[in-house]
């Protein structure tokens, strides 16, 4: 019980960082300059997704799939392996050696597909195979609404994922790790000189203000 309440006044938290990313992030897109078609291209990938979801089947054993894959992805980064791994249509399951909030959430802010076709963007830029880029930043696109929507979709729904750590937690966890990497897709692959590390300390200030304003505005309500 005392850490299901600490969980939620650690959600309740994360509210203003939430909105203060958020606004730094909308703030940054208007003021940086962009990469010349790029954005067209990733635009495109993202409505092409929307279109195809709608109007065709849904692509629910790849999301599993990547779901899956992001938990074990996560487990490994923080030292841990993996022993199984099942994913079908009806569901997917991995059995890992270790487990955090942060692998129990990863699949839900982690856009795994978007960061695989970023790679191949940046081993085409580098090799210097020009030609190649646009379908790579065009499937970036795709891959990051078929994150978006299929996300909303899930959490829709009861997820075990979610109920271990609380709604009130996860939730505006997922949101804020949603919004910095947003921020850090724009950095990698849209933005020509977009400071990253700014846009953070950024955040951080705006939430901090809001924390400030937030808890004045109590003050003041109280002692009137």
């Amino acid at each position: 019980m005392i850490k299901r309440i600490g969980m939620i006044l650690l959600g309740i938290a994360l509210v203003p960082f939430c909105i203060g990313y958020g606004w730094e992030l909308a703030a940054s897109s208007v003021a940086i300059t962009y990469e010349p078609l790029v954005p067209y291209w990733f635009f495109g990938g993202f409505l092409a997704y929307i279109l195809v979801h709608v109007l065709f089947r849904k692509p629910i054993l790849a999301y599993v799939v990547g779901h899956e894959l992001t938990h074990a992805l996560f487990a490994v980064l923080f030292g841990g392996s993996v022993r199984s791994f099942h994913a079908s249509e009806k569901g997917g399951q991995v059995q890992i050696t270790k487990s955090n909030f942060i692998i129990t959430l990863a699949p839900y802010f982690f856009p795994l597909y978007t960061f695989i076709a970023l790679a191949g963007f940046w081993i085409c830029r580098a090799g210097g195979w020009k030609g190649l880029e646009p379908p790579f930043v065009l499937i970036a696109g795709a891959a990051f609404a078929f994150h978006v929507v299929l996300t909303f979709i899930f959490l829709q729904t009861d997820q075990n994922d979610i109920r271990e750590h609380g709604a009130f937690f996860s939730y505006p966890l997922i949101l804020l790790f949603n919004i910095i990497l947003t921020a850090l897709i724009i950095r990698l692959l849209l933005a020509r000189d977009m400071d990253f590390l700014s846009y953070l300390s950024g955040g951080i200030i705006r939430s901090i203000k809001i924390i400030i304003a937030l808890f004045a505005s109590l003050y003041e309500l109280a002692i009137r």
